[in-house]
């Protein structure tokens, strides 16, 4: 097993040049990184997810408050609550809804917040997505469609449980993406469905995935397109990079990057 982790750090390292020389087209960079996460999650054995999660919260906070701009301390702090969630989260013994799950991350999102009302409620009032014209449900509609999860939920997890490791992934994307376009709540809903996709990842032991600041106008581009024509070829390859990438940063060579200093816990 050991020797399978200095495998892919040798890989990734080759990776990483072949990248940055453009020599890698785009159907031969997704079968790189699907190969990799897949041998990732068959053979290699894994540090401890705490761990992960606790080099994770510090990565996802301080990029977060870069890619949402207007965070602030308290949503930080409320950010990191969401994540012990998930760590503490056994889907063995824990019920999994994706309506209740969701509701249960946002109040944790928004749980830091002094006075804040709208932690695990839902929204009353419009919505609008990234300054852009994509249609956005009423208030209404959107809690009576994300109300279906309610009884849609196992089912789904169902098709989830039965796909393969890659069409499990594109699925997730997928019901994140709609999820997010429902605009369920007032405010959060990115990074709430981020933190529910997270979970599932977790249950096919995979490291959560953050997006870095320098990417943030490739990710928004790539979810406006899932969004407004349901083509989610751009989001779907976007999360397999990222997917690779919390392998490499979260687990793989975190030891190394913790003796730089490059992690230091908040």
């Amino acid at each position: 097993m050991e020797n399978y982790r200095q495998m892919l750090e040798e890989l990734s390292k080759d990776y990483e040049i072949i990248k940055n020389t453009d020599s890698l087209d785009n159907n031969n960079k997704e079968k790189f990184l699907i190969n990799a996460i897949n041998f990732y999650s068959k053979y290699i054995k894994k540090k401890e997810y705490s761990e992960i999660i606790d080099s994770y919260k510090t990565l996802y906070i301080y990029n977060e408050s870069k890619v949402e701009e207007d965070i602030t301390p308290e949503e930080q702090l409320g950010i990191s609550a969401m994540y012990d969630y998930i760590n503490n989260f056994d889907f063995e013994k824990d019920n999994f809804n994706i309506f209740i799950t969701s509701m249960l991350l946002h109040q944790k999102l928004y749980s830091k917040c002094v006075g804040s009302s709208f932690g695990g409620n839902l929204r009353e009032t419009s919505a609008v997505l990234f300054d852009t014209n994509i249609e956005v449900p009423e208030s209404r509609q959107a809690i009576e469609e994300f109300n279906k999860y309610i009884a849609t939920s196992n089912d789904i997890m169902k098709d989830l449980e039965n796909s393969d490791l890659n069409s499990y992934i594109e699925k997730s994307v997928k019901l994140i993406t709609d999820l997010i376009k429902l605009q369920p709540f007032a405010d959060g809903n990115k990074r709430t469905f981020r933190a529910l996709f997270n979970l599932l990842l977790k249950k096919i032991n995979l490291p959560p995935v953050y997006i870095d600041n320098s990417r943030k106008h490739e990710y928004k581009d790539a979810l406006i397109k899932g969004m407004k024509y349901k083509d989610y070829t751009d989001l779907i390859n976007f999360y397999y990079d990222c997917i690779y990438d919390a392998i490499i940063k979260l687990d793989i060579n975190a030891n190394n990057l913790e003796k730089k200093g490059d992690l230091k816990l908040k």
